[in-house]
């Protein structure tokens, strides 16, 4: 099977790479989305983003968010690519989508000298885990995270 295209959004691509990341993090607000999305645009140097088109429509399948740090604790090497979110619209999977994304993913750590890719997925995420261990990742860590909701502190100022 021959992968799909990758390749980075282009302002056109705008509107729907924020529908697919709306569908993976629906509690966060539009309004942020757009703002973290103009952040990785802007920092090219240690962040990319790629997108694949749909195959039965207009629009697109998926993306794969990612970006360049240091250091990450358990990494075997530095600098690490960690990918920070993969996603792949649940009518888009099973066409090599997701597969694309990770390669285009890999390539561009690669040129920026990274010794290792990070990605992170939740337990229960059976195909997400699957797919990254046909690709070769290895399970390195199972995680806690703890939470706890806090109330801002209001500084008095009138709005």
């Amino acid at each position: 099977m021959s992968l799909p295209a990758v390749r980075m959004p282009e302002r056109e691509d705008e509107p729907e790479w924020l529908r697919l990341r709306r569908a993976l993090w629906p509690e966060c607000a539009a309004d942020q989305h757009e703002v973290d999305m103009g952040t990785l645009i802007a920092d090219a140097d240690r962040a990319a983003v790629f997108v694949t088109p749909a195959a039965q429509r207009e629009g697109l399948a998926g993306f794969v968010e990612l970006a360049l740090r240091p250091w990450l604790e358990g990494a075997r090497g530095c600098p690490v690519a960690v990918i920070e979110a993969l996603y792949v619209a649940p009518e888009e999977r099973g066409h090599g989508a997701g597969q694309a994304l990770l390669a285009a993913a890999e390539a561009w750590a690669r040129e920026r000298g990274a010794t290792v890719i990070v990605s992170e997925t939740k337990l229960d995420n059976e195909s997400g885990r699957a797919l990254h261990a046909r690709l070769g990742y290895e399970e390195a860590s199972t995680r806690v995270r703890m939470q706890k909701g806090i109330t801002p502190v209001d500084d008095g100022e009138p709005e």
